[in-house]
């Protein structure tokens, strides 16, 4: 049914990234062990790409004028997704106890400081998105990952997850650090794609080597 009406297809498999995001988030969050927790938050990415469903920072690094309202309609329900996957775990056993501090932190960060972690975030996804598309290989999707949670970078579609977990209110404020979010995480996927283009025959022979 979903195949047949291509707006319903859209938003479905976009709120399905934004749960599948979620997840990660969850995992990262009650799981005590940092390196553990980031492994595991790769099979949310992994999930999206064999399954092609649509997360706004795996297929940004393709953007074109005309498909940024698509883009930014993607980012809304995945953040929709990843939010809702979130909190609903906040009425269950597990203790995400943790989501505070990590919100915190995110929320006390500043805006260049934030902008420049989006910027890393981006670049990584680009990373793990284009060379797993390449090889099919899911560490080159997992070392992406782990790194760019590692060293704390910052991923809008996960921070709606976060932020949600941790019952933050809405505010402007919150709206403006995802917004440089949205924004880091494109022009660190698009540093990739659009600054540097390689002609089809060059590319084509460096595939070769």
């Amino acid at each position: 049914m979903f195949n047949r009406n291509p707006l319903l297809n859209f938003i479905i498999r976009s709120l399905l990234s934004g749960f599948l995001i979620g997840f990660g988030c969850l995992v990262l969050v009650v799981c005590e062990n940092r390196y553990v927790g980031s492994f595991l938050f790769a099979l949310g990415l992994l999930t999206i790409l064999t399954k092609g469903y649509y997360l706004y920072t795996g297929r940004v690094g393709d953007w074109v004028p005309s498909a940024t309202l698509p883009l930014l309609a993607m980012f809304c329900f995945n953040a929709i997704g990843a939010g809702l996957c979130a909190y609903l775990f906040t009425f269950t056993r597990l203790d995400v106890s943790a989501v505070q501090p990590l919100a915190a932190a995110k929320l006390n960060d500043s805006l260049l400081s934030v902008f420049i972690l989006a910027i890393g975030c981006g670049a990584m996804m680009h990373l793990a998105v284009f060379n797993f598309k390449q090889e099919r290989h899911p560490l080159y999707v997992i070392m992406p990952i782990m790194f760019f949670i590692l060293c704390g970078f910052e991923h809008c579609v996960a921070n709606s997850g976060y932020f949600a977990m941790a019952k933050v209110p809405l505010s402007l404020d919150l709206f403006v650090r995802l917004g440089l979010m949205v924004l880091g995480n494109a022009i660190g996927a698009l540093i990739f794609t659009k600054l540097i283009t390689v002609p089809i025959g060059r590319q084509h022979q460096e595939e070769q080597q």
